[in-house]
């Protein structure tokens, strides 16, 4: 097997297309062979599953930074404007309230952990601007990688077809003999 490493350290799987050199290569009987690449199978399934997972958790950000800076180019236009606006706002579970923003100058945005920062317009702007940046590009680097490990998956299968067939076909040749 070679031991070149995707971006997140994954290891490439070789196919193996001379069964009988790799097995003595390695110096592992067919079933011993099988059960390597089974479980390596496996843990390629494993990183995948955990992988799409995380990608599509960073996917669904994308959205909420595209709403966030929606409001802020509308507060951002209001005051150009000079214009006052009613909102309706959270006050608590349940309970909405109206308001009038004379002139919008600040806007507060949650961090996560219970933590609210309040930001001028154009430095929230720029920070979520940076963040949805952030996660796009995680998003994609995820999507190479998952390309990658599918490669991997269907490498891993097509050499545990050989090592199965390569045992089918030494045994019919033992009992062919006999």
């Amino acid at each position: 097997m070679s031991e070149s490493l995707s971006a997140r350290g994954i290891p490439k799987s070789d196919l193996i297309e001379d069964v009988e050199s790799w097995l003595t290569k390695e110096k592992l009987s067919i079933e011993e062979a099988e059960v390597v690449l089974r479980e390596k199978y496996g843990k390629y399934k494993y990183v995948e599953s955990n992988m799409h997972a995380q990608k599509q958790r960073m996917a669904e950000k994308i959205p909420e930074f595209e709403n966030s800076l929606s409001i802020i180019d509308t507060l951002i236009a209001k005051r150009a404007a000079n214009e006052s606006f009613e909102t309706t706002f959270l006050l608590s579970d349940d309970v909405y309230t109206k308001a009038v923003v004379p002139k919008p100058e600040k806007v507060s945005i949650w961090l996560g952990a219970n933590v609210m920062v309040e930001y001028d317009l154009e430095d929230a702007k720029k920070m979520l601007d940076k963040n949805r940046g952030s996660v796009q590009k995680v998003v994609d680097e995820l999507t190479n990688e998952l390309a990658y490990i599918k490669d991997q998956i269907t490498t891993t299968e097509v050499n545990i077809s050989h090592i199965v067939n390569y045992g089918v076909n030494k045994r019919r040749a033992a009992l062919a003999k006999k």
